[in-house]
């Protein structure tokens, strides 16, 4: 148990490093677009949408390194009375009562998305580029399919320290 959290840490550390450099893909494009719209008055139909399907990506393939990271919004107003046990109890049932419902939900929807969009082709249909969608709704159901398991990381941890196993790294 313990090997297949350490590999869900390091693979959601590994994606997260990755995102850092497409970060400055993103601001790099964002400024050839506004160069090439406001500096030489001409606007590309395609740097937007590849624009917002990079910011998409970039946030979704963060929600497991930051979850990793321990960077999600929490109830802290709680939590920071709590001892160690008192937050892992805290961790486990709000994990049980919505994390696992609602981001399992969300992937698996995200996977008949992306059944559905390469299934038809599926195009953007806001411009005449007409991109495909596929490509981007893999990458959210991947995103999402890594933040359901850093989940299921800090669960485990929490459990182990509920029973009072020794603490997995």
């Amino acid at each position: 148990m313990r090997r297949f959290l350490t590999i869900i840490d390091r693979m959601n550390e590994w994606i997260g490093s990755w995102i850092r450099l497409l970060v400055y893909a993103f601001i790099g494009l964002i400024c050839f677009e506004v160069l090439l719209r406001y500096g030489f008055n001409n606007p590309t139909i395609q740097l937007p949408v590849i624009v917002t399907m990079t910011a998409g990506a970039m946030y979704a393939l963060s929600f497991g390194n930051i979850m990793r990271q321990d960077g999600h919004v929490r109830i802290d107003v709680f939590s920071r009375l709590l001892s160690v046990r008192g937050k892992a109890i805290f961790e486990v049932v709000l994990g049980a009562l919505f994390l696992f419902p609602v981001i399992g939900a969300l992937t698996a929807s995200a996977a008949g998305w992306v059944w559905y969009a390469w299934s038809i082709d599926e195009r953007d249909m806001q411009t005449f580029w007409y991109a495909r969608i596929g490509p981007i709704r893999t990458v959210v159901f991947i995103g999402l399919l890594l933040f359901l398991l850093q989940g299921l990381a800090a669960f485990v941890r929490n459990l182990n320290i509920l029973f009072g196993r020794k603490e997995t790294p």
